[in-house]
């Protein structure tokens, strides 16, 4: 298996320039549905327990990386980078939901991260043609290269 250094591709003397105004907090879209996640926790628990922890804890997947919180940030802290960080991180130690395992093994096998038999049945009745058939082989070369066959089998 594959460690990922996470201090390799982010530069933890960054996370130091914050000074907890909670604007990144204030303003995220994930708040609103998980109350306990946030951007700055993230950087608190970065600091202080060290990303270990974190790539264990199923929040955060949560975020959407809308960029918002890095918007907001006075210091100009690139959160959304630390996040897609740990996120790689977790998903090489195969920490990954259930749900988007689902959709990734999917992806694989079909080319969409959906079952779209019932999209094809919806564009019909409105007189649309079928989807094009996706690039399979060209998805899952791309799935490889990114290291994810080695977490999820296809």
């Amino acid at each position: 298996m594959t460690v990922f250094k996470i201090w390799k591709h982010f530069k933890r003397e960054e996370l130091y320039e914050c000074y907890q105004c909670a604007r990144c907090t204030g303003s995220c879209p994930a708040m609103e549905v998980a109350p306990a996640f946030g951007p700055r926790e993230t950087i608190l628990k970065c600091l202080g327990l060290g990303y270990d922890q974190l790539v264990e804890d199923e929040k955060l997947w949560l975020c959407c990386t809308c960029n918002v919180c890095e918007d907001r940030c006075p210091q100009k802290i690139p959160i959304s980078d630390l996040l897609v960080a740990l996120r790689n991180s977790a998903a090489l130690r195969g920490n990954i939901p259930g749900r988007l395992s689902i959709a990734i093994e999917l992806l694989a096998k079909t080319g969409r991260s959906m079952i779209v038999h019932q999209l094809d049945e919806m564009r019909s009745h409105h007189g649309l043609a079928p989807l094009p058939p996706a690039p399979v082989d060209e998805i899952r070369q791309i799935l490889k290269k990114t290291g994810l066959d080695a977490v999820i089998e296809f």
